[in-house]
């Protein structure tokens, strides 16, 4: 579902998943704690944005703030 909404909206990135049980290395390093949590990580690792839950709005400018570097 999340990877259709990225391909049907034209994303120029895909969403890494965090995974399950011993594979959930993603959500436990990023300290996970609620679904959906989104991070805005740059080239580098560093994480220029999160949030938890689904706020397009949020995210959107997180994205062109970054952008704007």
């Amino acid at each position: 579902m999340i990877r259709k909404y990225f391909t049907e909206n034209k994303f120029g990135f895909q969403p890494v998943m965090g995974g399950t049980g011993d594979q959930y290395t993603v959500g436990k390093a990023y300290g996970v704690r609620a679904y959906p949590t989104n991070f805005l990580v740059d080239s580098e690792g560093k994480v220029l944005w999160n949030g938890v839950g689904f706020d397009e709005k949020a995210m959107r400018e997180a994205l062109n703030k970054a952008l704007a570097r």
